[in-house]
This record gives C-alpha cells, structure tokens and sequence, in this order.
C-alpha cells in the first residue's frame, strides 16, 4: 500500500472517530438562503457521477461503506431519493481530514521550570530542601474534520454545507464505530434541509 493510500485511509475513518471523547465535535451548518430547497427530491453521490481514482478507492474503504451507508439512512428518513442514470436534483459530497494538535498540560498552583527550594526549622533542627520541576507538559493528539456538502445540479454550486469539527480517539469493536458514524450523520444532517426560519 502506497504511502499516500494509507493515509487516506486514515483520513476517512476520521468520520467515525469524531466526538468519541469527553467533549462533543463541533458543529457549524451554513446555507445558500436565496436557494428553494423544496424543489430538491433526488439525489447522486458525487463520487458516482464524476469518478476518479480517490472515488474508485473508496468503495472499497469500509470507512467510505459507513459515510455513505448513514448519511443514505439519513437522506431517505427525509423522503429524498437515490437515482442513477438521470440528472439528480443535487449532488452530495464529503471530505475528511484529521491534523495533528498539541496541548499544553499545566496544573493551577505548580511551579515552573527551574530550579525550587525551601528551608524549615523546627524544635530538631533545620532542614533544607531542593527540587526541580521541568514545567508543564506537552501532548499531542489528532482532530479531525469532516465536511458535508450539498451540490445544486442546476447551477454547480455548492448551496448547503455542514461542518464537523473534533478530537479523534480510537474505537475498538465495529459496534462503537457503527454507533459513533450513525450519532454523527445524525447530526451532520439534522439541519438538511434548512426551513424558511434558517435562512
């Protein structure tokens, strides 16, 4: 496997990683309000109508399998429809990436780095004490972004867009990563699409 096919394959596991930690992803939904979203009832995956090398590897990705599966689920909750072979009202597209973070880790009422020292005396005598502290410590961990857009056929242009943002961990079983996929395209596409009271 070449270096840059498995970093991709990194990259798209990122959607069912996302929000598996103490904090929930952020999410940030936007939208073209001069557009009718009503007239919108059929849709293609973009990867579908204009194939390529990146698309012809992800349908073989079970991370892809998962993107596709529940955010489908999620389309056809709302009565849209998949269609193959003729115009679709809109595309939809995704993409994932994941960039290295790195927190700083301090403790309110510790000293900093350097050298630190004290002197007791008591009813045995006086002690003297040295010590030194390194400062705060520094970690790294991987957020990842996954981005939701939706295609107007009609003018090629992107119209509605759903970002989510948030701190990856890994998960274990295929049932976490199930779990985990479905919340997130859940809410992903909550707001697909948006009401008159949205624009």
């Amino acid at each position: 496997m070449r270096p840059s096919i498995a970093r991709l394959c990194l990259i798209l596991s990122g959607l069912i990683l996302l929000g598996a930690c103490s904090s929930q992803p952020l999410m940030v939904v936007d939208h073209d309000p001069t557009v009718d979203f009503s007239r919108f009832h059929t849709y293609r995956w973009y990867d579908d109508a204009f194939p390529s090398k990146t698309s012809e590897y992800r349908q073989y990705n079970s991370s892809d399998a998962r993107i596709r599966n529940y955010v489908n689920r999620e389309l056809k909750a709302k009565n849209f429809r998949e269609v193959s072979g003729v115009k679709p009202d809109f595309l939809i597209n995704y993409s994932v990436s994941t960039q290295e973070k790195m927190k700083v880790n301090s403790f309110a009422g510790y000293p900093s780095a350097g050298m630190h020292g004290g002197v007791g005396v008591g009813t045995h005598g006086s002690a003297v004490s040295l010590g030194y502290s390194s400062g705060p410590s520094v970690s790294t961990y991987d957020e990842g972004t996954v981005i939701i857009d939706v295609i107007d056929t009609s003018t090629n242009t992107i119209v509605w867009r759903s970002l989510a943002e948030g701190r990856l961990k890994k998960l274990s079983s295929r049932k976490e990563k199930d779990s985990r996929a479905s919340t997130v395209a859940r809410e992903m596409m909550a707001d697909f699409p948006p009401t008159a009271s949205s624009s």
